[in-house]
């Protein structure tokens, strides 16, 4: 016997990115006919082009918007001209996956109920920092993420400062 987990179970991996990239776009595309096209930003899904160990490199994201590769717990974020990486756990505690809400361009830790811009600084909510980031450079047309070098707003800020990278 099947039960039924729309309240009650916890959603998967898989399921809760597809969930969020289709109600993304679907919000996107409204959103869309009443904003600038600057202001509007995409969100999809990525994977990368080449893993040397923890180190993954991503082809440069194209236009302002975040990217998740679910895989690897990795989330680019083009915010203007810069790109950062973040993981895609919440910094409270680190049980929870963020999702993205496009209507207001901010990840949301629904456990928590804590809110974060696109570059990772904390809004409002339980967590007492920002999402974390990972050491990140430019490779090219690419972005190099050391998955490995993973830097806490709190613990490492300096560090945590400098993981961007400026394009344009």
């Amino acid at each position: 016997m099947t039960r039924s987990c729309k309240t009650t179970c916890p959603i998967d991996r898989a399921r809760f990115l597809r969930t969020t990239a289709l109600t993304a776009l679907a919000g996107l595309g409204g959103s869309a006919l009443l904003a600038e096209p600057a202001l509007a930003q995409s969100v999809g899904t990525t994977a990368p082009a080449q893993s040397r160990g923890k180190v993954l490199t991503y082809a440069l994201p194209a236009k302002e918007g975040v990217l998740i590769d679910a895989g690897n717990g990795v989330i680019l974020a083009r915010v203007k001209n810069t790109v950062y990486a973040l993981s895609v756990i919440c910094p409270h505690r680190a049980t929870t996956t963020l999702e993205w809400l496009p209507d207001t361009r901010e990840f949301h830790c629904p456990k928590h109920d804590a809110l974060f811009q696109p570059d990772g600084e904390l809004i409002d909510g339980r967590p007492d920092r920002a999402m974390d980031r990972y050491a990140v450079h430019r490779a090219g047309q690419s972005i190099a993420v050391d998955t490995a070098a993973v830097f806490q707003q709190d613990t490492a800020h300096d560090a945590w400062s400098r993981a961007l990278v400026t394009i344009g």
